[in-house]
């Protein structure tokens, strides 16, 4: 079966949630695209409260992956939402791709429910840990002297394929410039790298809303389905051209137009729904079309690849309450503790640094001024010295000079 022979994932961790193809601008951002994969929405909180949350989860507890937050959060969205290394895909994206490959399907839950099922099918019970050595641990288990990559390629142009309506769209309710999400119902292949599997997710928009009118003239709905998003989560244009609207008719006569009513197809890259004159146009939930691809686009798959999994685990390094410096650990289950103070501890540790501290500050001052008199006395020697030479020498008319210093 081709599907077990190509691995690749849907473009989005959430199928039935909106799809994100602009990066995000800030750190903010970042942390919450992150948050949406790992918990199913952005979490509340301080930034290093919710960063902390995530390292610990990834990472495991008391582990990080850099110091400082943007290379916290930058790594985080690397390894969890997008990566740009074609040999080593995201966390999610590597989820999805099991998923696949083991149900047929993505779910929409978060990122720890999804892997802990995934081992309860493989192992038959959850295991605990960081979720990236955990999902390592999965990926050798499950393709053995496999792993995949991503793959440039180019999706041609005119690809047709079907899709279905992830909401109901009707001129009764809608508006135009209302979003149309819909998913994709059936792989979308370049060779052996899969592009678009079933469950992606497209977007468009109503274009055109009219309510009916009187002399039983029906209404009139117009949907223009825009784009869809490559595993790579890169925009694929999209259009209901001439290819699509063949197939399209073919369907619906293949069905009977009194079963599914029939469709008015407008302009190239529109489609209007109609049943029953003098009625609202209804397109409900699941309502099956075809659209194609615009134009040719470079996009990126995933393909099963031999060798076994590539899968690398980012250097940890340890989180420590009570140390300033950042050293890296490494423990057989990648899972170390958060070293901690006792309670009271801390501030008693904080107070004997303290006086250690004041006590060298002092014992330095005391040096320094030690050093500072004996230079002192030195030059006064000198001065003492040079004035009595002076004295010696000068006739007893030549009146002496005395000099008073403030010691």
């Amino acid at each position: 079966m081709i599907k077990k022979a190509i691995l690749a994932t849907g473009i989005s961790l959430l199928c039935l949630a909106p799809v994100y193809a602009e990066e995000p601008a800030t750190l903010t951002d970042r942390i919450d695209r992150v948050d949406e994969v790992i918990y199913g929405s952005a979490q509340d909180g301080s930034l290093i409260s919710r960063v902390d949350n995530a390292d610990n989860l990834i990472y495991g507890t008391g582990n990080s992956s850099a110091s400082g937050l943007d290379n916290r959060i930058t790594n985080l969205y690397t390894d969890v939402v997008k990566s740009d290394n074609d040999a080593q895909p995201s966390i999610a994206t590597r989820v999805n791709a099991m998923e696949y490959y083991l149900t047929d399907e993505i779910k929409s839950d978060s990122l720890k429910t999804r892997i802990g099922d995934l081992e309860t099918k493989v192992y038959g019970t959850e295991k605990k840990g960081a979720l990236d050595q955990r999902l390592a641990n999965l990926e050798k288990s499950v393709y053995g002297d496999q792993h995949y990559e991503m793959k440039t390629v180019e999706l041609p142009a005119n690809t047709v394929f079907k899709i279905s309506l992830n909401d109901d769209v009707s001129s009764k309710t809608n508006q135009v410039g209302d979003p149309v999400t819909f998913t994709v119902q059936e792989d979308v292949s370049v060779g052996n790298v899969l592009v678009l599997p079933k469950g992606s997710q497209g977007s468009g928009v109503v274009t055109k809303v009219s309510r009916p009118k009187s002399f039983g003239r029906s209404g009139a709905l117009d949907v223009s389905f825009d784009q869809v998003f490559s595993v790579d989560d890169e925009v694929i244009p999209t259009v209901l051209g001439p290819e699509a609207k063949e197939k399209l008719k073919m369907e619906a006569a293949a069905v009977g137009a009194s079963t599914i009513g029939a469709l008015a197809l407008g302009p190239i890259g529109l489609v209007g729904g109609f049943f029953v004159k003098g009625k609202d146009v209804s397109l409900p939930a699941g309502s099956t079309l075809y659209i194609e691809t615009q134009e040719a686009v470079t996009t990126k798959g995933l393909e099963l690849t031999s060798g076994a999994p590539n899968a690398v685990i980012r250097k940890r390094v340890v989180r420590s309450a009570a140390a300033t410096e950042e050293t890296t650990a490494a423990a057989s289950d990648n899972e170390v503790k958060e070293t901690a103070l006792p309670a009271g501890a801390e501030k008693k540790a904080g107070a004997e640094v303290k006086e250690k501290a004041e006590a060298k500050a002092e014992e330095s001052a005391s040096a320094m001024n030690e050093k500072a008199k004996a230079e002192l006395e030195s030059v006064r020697e000198k001065d003492t010295e040079k004035d009595a030479a002076k004295a010696a020498g000068s006739s007893e008319e030549t009146p002496s000079v005395v000099i008073v210093r403030n010691d």
